[in-house]
């Protein structure tokens, strides 16, 4: 466990956000779409074939990757920032998996609240699902599971636009998120290699809160307020594939959902 920790720490430092996304004259179809790259990237994942083996076990490990933000890196570009910093978007996490009796499987994954560069995020999800190939003896996986995920990221933000009649007010801006998943998948084991395939659908809420003395990042014509909420839905779709060395796993796993792309990997251990 210690060793996992030490990962962990490694893979926070380097994949949290080292930027400051400044944000200004959002309008309502940006907020959906920005907020719905955040959400995707956090979406529940233990890189995970949808599988069981035997009456208990259980895995622990570490998982690490990046999302496509292609709306974020062009709302900072026309904030003025450089959008080239924010084309990716990280995400990490501890990760444990669990099967039980009767196939059921639990799954959570979690990545405690941590700063740096002004930035703060933190991140908490987990999945239940059961093998139906399993329970009535089919040579193959093939399971069905709901997921949910709440994250949240903040950081500080200089606002200077209309609404603080042009001048530097100084704002804590956090986007915190729910996301929910569910999926049937399939999968089996060839000798030390499992890949898996998952289909289903995702959605997501979204909350912005603006903690500043005046003032607003979003556009005039969208809300004068220091809160906004945005919500969306969509297709999700899973490939990948574990290596199974002794007790250890690599794995990875690409992914769509409601049309963010994403790339993760893992280390785990598993008994």
């Amino acid at each position: 466990m210690r060793t996992l920790m030490i990962i962990m720490a490694l893979l926070i430092s380097k994949l949290t956000l080292a930027q400051v996304p400044e944000l200004d004259d959002i309008t309502a179809d940006d907020l959906k779409k920005v907020s719905t790259e955040f959400a995707a990237n956090f979406a529940h994942t233990t890189v995970s074939a949808p599988h069981t083996k035997g009456f208990f076990g259980f895995e622990v490990g570490v998982i690490g990757g990046l999302s496509n933000t292609p709306k974020l890196q062009n709302l900072v570009d026309d904030s003025g920032g450089t959008g080239s910093d924010f084309k990716n978007m990280p995400h990490a996490g501890l990760i444990g998996r669990v099967h039980i009796p009767f196939q059921l499987f639990l799954e959570l994954s979690v990545l405690p609240e941590f700063s740096v560069s002004d930035v703060t995020v933190s991140n908490k999800t987990i999945g239940i699902g059961w093998n139906l190939g399993r329970f009535v003896g089919w040579p193959f996986d093939l399971s069905f599971a709901v997921e949910g995920s709440r994250s949240n990221i903040s950081y500080e933000q200089v606002i200077n636009n209309a609404s603080t009649s042009n001048a530097n007010v100084d704002a804590d801006i956090s986007f915190e998120s729910t996301t929910k998943t569910y999926w049937v998948g399939a999968s089996k084991r060839f000798l030390f290699v499992t890949p898996y395939v998952k289909a289903g659908g995702a959605s997501m809420e979204s909350d912005v809160d603006i903690d500043a003395s005046v003032g607003t990042i979003f556009n005039s014509s969208f809300s004068s307020s220091q809160k906004a909420s945005s919500k969306n839905s969509g297709g999700y779709f899973a490939m990948g594939a574990n290596l199974h060395l002794l007790f250890m796993n690599l794995g990875f796993e690409a992914s769509r959902i409601m049309n963010v792309g994403r790339a993760t990997a893992k280390l785990s251990f598993e008994f």
